[in-house]
């Protein structure tokens, strides 16, 4: 049988045609697929690059507008108004797209300026965490759409950034090294405290306990179960409470805030840089070169350069006859250049016996012995009641005129010393600034800085009219804005006596009740192997029997070096001091940017708080 299989064959070309047609479907609609996918990836892209463009192109007006207003900061400019700021929107000379600028509010060529200000100090962004300052919030927010683009891609890009000042009187303790405290009664502090390095602290008896009412922080570590290592005396520890369970923090990292010389190669908080500040500036920033002496970045970080008053006297100027070797000048950088720096003549003239003396009424020279220096003071003396004299009665008014009025006006009256003592220091004699009969200081206030160390003589800041006192711990109403910057600070009593010497008996020194309302700058004599500092406690020096006397302080204590004059250590036998009851506390005026002490160390600075985009 012969079977014929020409219709199977058929049927099988036919079932490969269909199969082949199919993929051959599917090949197109994937293809197709394809082909409106990358044409949508495409779209895509072109959009995301389109949006990435106007993104950078609303940053460009942001930066445009903080570039301006930065520049105005750093020039001590003050910031035009927000509607100035508002129209400088990118020129887009050259750019290959073209936008419109709008605020928010669809205001077209304009972009969002707000500046929020704050009198008292805030709190500071993340750069800067656990500090304040007093400054300007910006918020700049602008939106830029393109121009003849196929797709309307517009983008939004708003910054915040604080400027403005960080004051270093901003805590009751600061120290840019180990901060020791170690009272032997009771003792409270009210304010913050933070330590560049290591924090230990000890109380003393249950009942006699140390209280921090504040955050306690320390770059390093913070204990109050071990002494410093260098600290000779180990039997410390005892009772110190803390007003939150969170503190001490340890590890917070340092502040570094830039108070000193500008040094690339070093922090500014450095030691030595700022030991600068306090020191006469070099020759590349001082008279005659104006511009860099009153203008340069670096030129006003040096005292010398930012004082109204400038004393000093002459090697020779030792105790004697009244003024001898001493010079005062007044500083104005707003006078024409070749006057800036006025000699001021001296406005007393004493015939004795024939004899022509021709001096100042509030500056002289004195001496007399330090008992834990054991050496004699050759002292640069101020006198602060007879300075209040000179300036509103006597010859210094002309001076003070120039510093309130016409185009030589600085805003304020004269309000900051700085004075240095050409006395050599020698085995049995130290330089020194001496301010005496302080209660009350001129109405802006007063700041005094020297290289030497500074000694005050009765109560200081107490009063603003002579009648009423501000005397008890926290009560600063009646003060005015102080500060004292030197190489050591020693109070004495209104009753000290210079006759004292050096066999006078420590129980023939008796003191009374004092009170000192002032930031302080200062060196210490630091723990080593040999000998404890003495503790933030014996931060205010001591030359008098002060068992069953009190002495209050309100003020900010910074300890940012080593003394470098006054460097005898503190000693735990010997006849120069016994202790007072320390009432001791920060001058809450300080967050305050108007109760400031004229020229108070602080960092000028630029703090970017928040960007976003949409």
């Amino acid at each position: 049988m012969k079977f014929n299989h020409f219709l199977s064959e058929k049927r099988s070309n036919g079932y490969a045609l269909i199969i082949t047609l199919f993929f051959l479907g599917v090949m197109l609609i994937v293809f197709a697929s394809m082909m409106s996918w990358t044409s949508s990836n495409a779209r895509l892209t072109e959009r995301n690059n389109l949006y990435n463009q106007s993104q950078v192109a609303a940053e460009s007006a942001t930066e445009q507008v903080l570039a301006a207003m930065i520049s105005d900061f750093d020039n001590n400019t003050a910031f035009s108004s927000t509607t100035t700021y508002a129209t400088m929107v990118p020129a887009m000379t050259g750019w290959p797209v073209q936008y419109v600028f709008s605020d928010t509010n669809g205001n077209t060529g304009q972009i969002s300026v707000a500046i929020s200000n704050y009198t008292n100090t805030t709190s500071l962004p993340n750069q800067v965490a656990n500090t304040s300052g007093w400054g300007n919030t910006i918020t700049v927010v602008a939106q830029a759409s393109p121009v003849n683009q196929r797709y309307n891609m517009t983008a939004r890009v708003s910054q915040n950034v604080w400027m403005g000042v960080i004051p270093l009187f901003q805590f009751a303790i600061f120290y840019n090294m180990d901060l020791e405290i170690n009272p032997g009664a009771a003792m409270t502090v009210n304010g913050r405290v933070h330590s560049n390095h290591n924090l230990y602290a000890s109380g003393s008896a249950a009942a006699s306990p140390l209280t921090f009412g504040s955050s306690v922080e320390a770059a390093l570590m913070a204990t109050n179960h071990s002494n410093n290592p260098t600290d000779p005396q180990n039997n410390r520890g005892g009772n110190v409470v803390y007003s939150n369970t969170n503190y001490p923090l340890q590890n917070v990292g340092t502040l570094n805030l830039p108070v000193g010389v500008i040094n690339t190669n070093s922090s500014a908080n450095n030691p030595s840089n700022v030991l600068a500040i306090l020191y006469p500036p070099p020759a590349a920033y001082s008279a005659p070169n104006y511009n860099s002496q009153y203008l340069s970045s670096n030129g006003v970080t040096y005292f010398e350069n930012t004082v109204d008053l400038i004393i000093t006297n002459s090697p020779n100027g030792t105790n004697g006859s009244a003024g001898k070797g001493i010079q005062v000048y007044y500083q104005n950088p707003n006078e024409p250049a070749g006057s800036q720096l006025m000699a001021v003549p001296p406005d007393v003239t004493n015939i004795v016996s024939g004899v022509t003396n021709i001096y100042y009424s509030f500056v002289t020279n004195s001496s007399f012995y330090d008992y834990r220096q054991a050496s004699t003071v050759q002292s640069l003396d101020i006198d602060v009641g007879k300075m209040n004299q000179w300036m509103t009665n006597g010859a210094g008014t002309y001076y003070n005129n120039l510093n309130t009025s016409g185009t030589t006006t600085k805003h304020h009256g004269i309000n900051s010393i700085y004075a240095i003592n050409a006395v050599p220091q020698t085995t049995a004699t130290m330089p020194a600034v001496r301010m005496v009969d302080g209660q009350m200081l001129p109405t802006n206030g007063l700041t005094v800085a020297t290289p030497d160390p500074i000694y005050v003589k009765g109560d200081y800041n107490t009063t603003t009219n002579g009648t009423v006192f501000s005397n008890t711990l926290g009560d600063t109403t009646n003060t005015y804005p102080a500060s004292l910057l030197g190489d050591s600070l020693t109070l004495l009593s209104s009753s000290w006596s210079d006759a004292n010497n050096a066999s006078t008996a420590l129980a023939s020194r008796v003191p009374v009740n004092t009170v000192l309302n002032a930031a302080t700058l200062e060196g210490i004599d630091p723990s080593n192997t040999n000998h404890y500092s003495g503790g933030v406690e014996n931060f205010v020096r001591l030359l008098e029997n002060w068992s069953g006397y009190t002495l209050t302080y309100n003020g900010s204590i910074v300890v940012m070096f080593p003394s470098q004059i006054a460097t005898s250590p503190w000693q735990t036998t010997g006849n120069y001091y016994n202790a007072p009851t320390r009432r001791w506390g920060f001058d809450v005026n300080f967050n305050q940017q108007g109760r400031l002490p004229p020229l108070t160390p602080a960092a000028r600075t630029v703090l970017r708080a928040s960007w976003s985009a949409n």
